[in-house]
């Protein structure tokens, strides 16, 4: 839990958790990114709760990169999550693919999801939020907010506006061709219908808005 869910769940303020914890009286660990957190069952055991054993948990890995072009790049970015879980001594389990970031019907993700919610991950570690949804990520991280699930990032470093909003007009354009150009493709030939009057609309707000940004040099 993070500070101010732990005070919450104590019922004292987070000046007095903040000092509880530095005094060792209850046992706390803090992120790659220095924020400190909770484990419910330490709290528990400070306030003389017993709670029934349940399933070991483990930490679960997910590496994911894009085409089959870029194995290898999959492959050192899984090594890098190993060596990051064995040095924090986590028991891990690694779950990995090739797949888009906006395919909905990844194998892996689902079945990240899935011990998720059987109860069976501490924690989810990951190199980038990307790779673990390119849309959606704040509903990936509710689920696991809810569930007691942390999502650690070992690289988080912060992108800058130009870099967050070029990448985001990508991600409308590929999704947006994907899904259109995959419809079209489906027609038998001769059989071209026009445009709807949406879709006229969609393609001139995204030729219109293209034409208006600038990305600052950046391709």
């Amino acid at each position: 839990m993070r500070i101010t869910e732990a005070a919450h769940y104590l019922g004292i303020s987070i000046n007095t958790l903040k000092e509880m914890a530095d005094t060792g009286r209850i046992k706390s660990y803090k992120t790659t990114g220095g924020h400190r957190r909770f484990k419910r069952e330490a709290l528990d055991s400070f306030m003389g709760v017993e709670r029934k054993p349940g399933p070991e948990k483990v930490t679960l890995i997910y590496a994911r990169c894009c085409t089959q072009k870029q194995k290898e790049n999959l492959e050192r970015q899984r090594a890098r999550l190993i060596e990051h879980a064995e040095r924090k001594h986590y028991k891990y389990e690694v779950v990995e693919e090739l797949s888009s970031g906006i395919n909905e019907k990844r194998k892996g993700l689902h079945k990240l999801v899935r011990l998720i919610f059987e109860g069976k991950v501490e924690r989810v570690l990951i190199e980038y939020k990307d790779r673990l949804a390119r849309f959606g990520y704040e509903y990936l991280y509710l689920i696991c907010k809810y569930s007691n699930v942390e999502i650690e990032i070992i690289n988080d470093r912060e992108k800058k506006y130009e870099e967050e909003l070029a990448e985001d007009i990508m991600k409308i354009l590929t999704c947006y061709s994907a899904r259109y150009y995959g419809a079209r493709g489906g027609r038998k030939k001769g059989s071209r219908k026009p445009k709807t009057e949406a879709e006229s609309v969609v393609l001139a707000e995204i030729a219109n808005t293209s034409g208006e940004l600038d990305f600052g040099g950046i391709q």
